[in-house]
């Protein structure tokens, strides 16, 4: 086996191909994280018998004393399980990088150890994890812990949705809370379209109070480096004001009609039916005709407050070749009641399960379950739409320079502590 430097397209052309594709391992990644945080980039791919069998980008930057390090986002694209592949890999990068003053490279591969629920029980635990984590240390690769939270580059924790090409199969796959919510959200007219100009403008001026000025330069490089392969998108969720009102008078009108039918059969008196129920039935439908006159009152003012609509939430989804990625579902705190993140997933799932994706991930979250943990509406946020809990192996620095590692570990610990 042996190494070579691979152009970006050639790397691309695997990349997208093989088990582990995601768009961390993509030049869209490399050139945004060159652009955000001055990485240098290298794309390495692995020959035998003139076949690639892996390749990985990596990033890389100077630390101290002429000395670097580098960081392969979600690992190398190999057979983890193959531990001679593993083995000699290892020591011809050990014997490239160490020429090249590298301390050590950093890997968070995709291996999964176990799929869990929104409870933390186990649904799946892998077969091969530990060998593979075993296989590591054993060629020099220093786990970095099983850290519950974001400690590191990236989080061991992420919650994935299987999606269904089939709309009304995707819905009924939901839990009854999250359906209640989505129709009601539609009752509400939430409606969701994705800005096709991808005015990076106009979403930061939507989320900056959150992210503040700097946040500017970071959705700027993010959209320059995506955009151009038609790898993200802007999703908007606006209250149509007009529909909103026209729906709550449609609603309160239907269940008038109904009262009044229930109140001429109390009044007759008709043994056909039974009347305890029908009196039942109008108790209820007494109580909702007086929350539907409440919500003509506040659609009503909506309606004259925000006459053109209202933009209410914002979300930003990356997709590659198998699944894609929300990476912010930002729903404004004050119309939270619109059920607007629930409506913004959905459209998105429909979105790319419509193009045949399999999954989406909707997000990083703890590996802390506690329904007390301040983590804890997070991960009940992204409950309910067909979703799991994914935990991953976690991260790992392959040492090159045993000597300047433990320097680089004294120094790291000392910032730290400042």
């Amino acid at each position: 086996m042996r190494i070579i430097t691979l152009k970006e397209d050639e790397f691309n052309n695997y990349a997208q191909k093989h088990k582990y594709a995601s768009y961390y391992q993509s030049s869209s990644y490399a050139n945004f994280k060159n652009a955000q945080e001055k990485f240098d980039i290298h794309y390495l791919g692995f020959e035998e018998n003139n076949n690639l069998i892996g390749a990985t980008m990596v990033i890389y930057k100077p630390l101290f004393w002429g000395y670097k390090y580098a960081y392969a986002p979600r690992g190398f694209l190999i057979d983890y399980t193959d531990s001679g592949l593993i083995r000699e890999l290892t020591q011809k990068l050990i014997n490239l990088l160490k020429k090249q003053k590298f301390i050590f490279i950093k890997i968070d591969p995709p291996i999964i150890i176990k799929e869990l629920d929104f409870s933390g029980k186990v649904i799946y635990q892998s077969e091969t994890a530990n060998d593979i984590m075993t296989t590591l240390k054993q060629n020099n690769y220093e786990h970095l812990g099983f850290n519950l939270y974001n400690e590191r580059m990236q989080s061991r924790f992420n919650v994935f949705a299987k999606l269904i090409p089939n709309t009304k199969t995707l819905f009924n796959s939901f839990s009854k809370e999250i359906k209640e919510k989505i129709m009601t959200a539609n009752r509400q007219a939430v409606k969701v379209y994705i800005d096709e100009s991808n005015d990076v403008n106009r979403f930061y001026d939507f989320v900056k109070k959150s992210f503040g000025r700097k946040g500017k330069r970071h959705f700027q490089n993010l959209f320059a480096n995506f955009s151009n392969k038609n790898n993200i998108k802007a999703f908007y969720a606006i209250i149509d004001s007009t529909e909103y009102a026209q729906n709550t008078n449609n609603l309160y009108n239907v269940e008038l009609e109904k009262n009044e039918g229930l109140t001429k059969i109390i009044e007759s008196g008709d043994k056909k039916y039974d009347i305890n129920k029908v009196i039942n039935d109008k108790i209820e439908s007494d109580k909702l005709i007086n929350a539907y006159k409440k919500d003509i009152l506040i659609s009503t003012d909506f309606l004259r407050k925000h006459p053109e609509g209202l933009l209410c939430g914002v979300a930003l989804v990356i997709n590659h070749s198998k699944g894609a990625e929300i990476l912010i579902n930002y729903p404004l705190k004050e119309y939270e009641h619109f059920n607007v993140n629930e409506i913004l997933n959905f459209e998105i799932m429909k979105y790319f399960a419509e193009r045949k994706f399999k999954y989406i991930n909707l997000g990083a979250v703890s590996g802390n379950f506690d329904s007390r943990s301040k983590f804890y509406p997070m991960l009940k946020s992204k409950n309910g739409f067909n979703s799991s809990v994914i935990e991953y192996i976690g991260e790992f620095d392959l040492i090159i320079n045993p000597f300047m590692y433990k320097i680089y570990k004294r120094k790291a610990m000392k910032k730290n502590m400042l």
